[in-house]
């Protein structure tokens, strides 16, 4: 079984990586977590993520690539798609 910082400490990681978005993590009984990023307005949640193991939380180096995939996830929902399809002439 996989060991994980502090839920304390991963938010605080976490935080640092995502600003301005606030983080709030809560381990789940099957050993793994759910993250939730919350933007400007206190209660808006812009993402929320399942099923994040403990192998991914255990040290400061794997939280930030833990942030990096989170933001990248996060720009990826959030960017807007044309409402149709480019056409080439």
């Amino acid at each position: 079984m996989s060991t994980r910082l502090p839920l304390f400490k991963i938010e605080a990681i976490l935080h640092d990586h995502l600003q301005p978005y606030r983080c709030e993590c809560q381990p789940q009984s099957d050993s793994s977590m759910t993250v939730r990023l919350y933007g400007d307005q206190a209660d808006r949640e812009e993402l929320t993520v399942l099923g994040i193991r403990y192998d991914q939380c255990r040290d400061a180096a794997n939280l930030v690539r833990l942030a990096q995939e989170l933001r990248i996830e996060l720009y990826a929902t959030r960017s807007e798609l044309p409402a149709e399809p480019a056409t080439f002439d």
